[in-house]
Parts: C-alpha cells; structure tokens; sequence
C-alpha cells in the first residue's frame, strides 16, 4: 500500500480523495489550517479507515509548515507516494475590479504561492527517493476556455497552477517522478453552496438548470479520480472528471430524453 499526502484535506473534495485512498488501505496524512478539523476528520476516516490516518496543521503559504507536513510522513511511513496539493481558497461573485485587496492576497498566497512551495517540497523530497507522483488541482476555466462570471482572480490562481504543472513535468523528466494534475469538474462542496447562497432566487433560478447538468457529489468523483491516480504512471497526464463529452451526454439527457438530474435536493436548494 502507499503512503499518501494531501493538503487542504479535511473537507470538500480533498476530504473525498482521502476517504477513498483510505478506504483502499492505504496510509494518508490530511493537512488543514485548523487543528479543529484535523482531530474531527482524523477522528471519523479511522473508524472506516483500511489504512492509517495522521494529521497536521499546515499553511501552505508558509513553506516551513509544508517541509514540517513532508518530515511528519516520512517520519511515520517512511516514504512519500503520492503528494496532492488540493488545499485552495475561492471566493466569487465579483468583477476582478471590485474584489478586496484581503480577498485578492489569500486567493494568491493559497492557489498560485502555496501550490508552487509544496511542489518544491514535494519534489526535493521525491528527488531525494528517486520516486514519486505528485498532482497538482485545477478548478474551472484554468484553461481559459470558459469564463465564469465573479471568478476571475480564483480562475488566474489555477491558471497559473496549470502552467506551473507543465514546467514541474519538463523539469523533472527521467527523475523516476510522475507529476499530473486534476481537474474534478464541479462538485458540490461545503464552499460550493456557500457561494450559492450569496446568489438572489433570480440568479439562482436561471443558474439552476445548467448547473444541474454539471455538477457531481463529492463521493461520486473522488472514487474515479483515486482510481485513475493509482493507475496512472505517465507523466503530464490530466485526470479530468467532468470532459466535453460527458457534459454534452448528460445535455442530451436532460434536454431529449427527459432525464434531469437532481443534484440539490439533499441540500435543500
């Protein structure tokens, strides 16, 4: 079994890959800025847990913190597998010329500075080993091609993830590492419907309908994206739960075939 590493790891979709890494028998070190959160999902992942779960408070914006997360798993598993740098902060529904200053720094110092030192960390580290996979999350319209209105500060963050990616995998060719990324798609999470309720009933209303078509549950995605990740030996590879084509199927459905999701009704939206 290997030994796993994922920031921002306590809730929302880095919650969901640890519980599947977890639940295969594998051993994973979750990491969060609260040591509340860390003892809570510690707590919950060992009692259905296979493997073995440890936790540690981890800013990813002080590079110290992440050497600090590395030395505590290599100190109790004795290598590093895998390392996901999925911890990440978005905040919408603003032009990028009316979000605040605060807002702007904790979304870069998260995303772009965080994601590039634990990449340095991880790297050393794999260096040092010989081996190692390391993957790196993108959110939506890192690429651009979609534009999602109030997003453009958290949408330049994963944009810039997206390329530091790239230079990770050209700089580390025949170093026995293999360096991916993950693009989830759109999974309803604890931040997801925070931003939700931000939206009036008429924004909502008039969003609800393609968003129904688009989104997943947590639980559903992680298990897929886990699988792909432990398979996966080529470098460069971006593991993609929500493709053009799965969106343009479930259309179809939605839209011909009278298929519709119901995708909030858990939630009560």
């Amino acid at each position: 079994m290997s030994n796993v590493v994922i920031t921002g790891s306590t809730k929302g979709v880095g919650r969901g890959l640890a519980n599947e890494f977890s639940r295969l028998g594998h051993n994973v070190v979750i990491a969060s800025r609260n040591q509340e959160d860390i003892a809570k999902a510690t707590q919950e992942m060992n009692k259905k847990s296979e493997g073995s779960i440890i936790g540690q408070v981890c800013d990813i914006s002080d590079k110290r913190q992440i050497e600090a997360l590395w030395e505590l798993a290599k100190s109790e598993f004795g290598t590093v597998d895998y390392w996901i740098n999925n911890a990440g902060y978005a905040s919408g529904q603003n032009p990028v010329h009316k979000v605040p200053e605060s807002l702007i720094n904790t979304m870069i110092n998260t995303n772009s500075i965080g994601t590039l030192f634990c990449s340095q960390v991880a790297i050393n580290g794999f260096r040092t080993q010989g081996s190692g996979n390391l993957y790196n999350m993108l959110g939506g319209s890192f690429d651009g091609k979609r534009l999602t209105p109030g997003m453009g500060v958290y949408s330049s963050t994963k944009a810039s993830i997206n390329i530091l990616t790239k230079y990770l995998v050209a700089e580390n060719k025949n170093t026995g590492i293999v360096i991916g990324s993950i693009s989830p798609g759109v999974l309803v999470t604890e931040n997801w419907l925070n931003e939700q309720k931000r939206l009036t009933n008429e924004e909502w209303t008039k969003q609800r309908p393609m968003v129904s078509i688009i989104c997943d549950h947590v639980e559903t995605a992680t298990p897929w994206i886990v699988d792909e990740i432990l398979k996966n030996d080529i470098s460069g590879k971006r593991i993609a739960w929500l493709t053009p084509y799965k969106i343009i199927l479930r259309f179809i459905q939605a839209k011909l075939l009278g298929k519709k999701r119901d995708i909030f009704s858990r939630y009560g939206i």
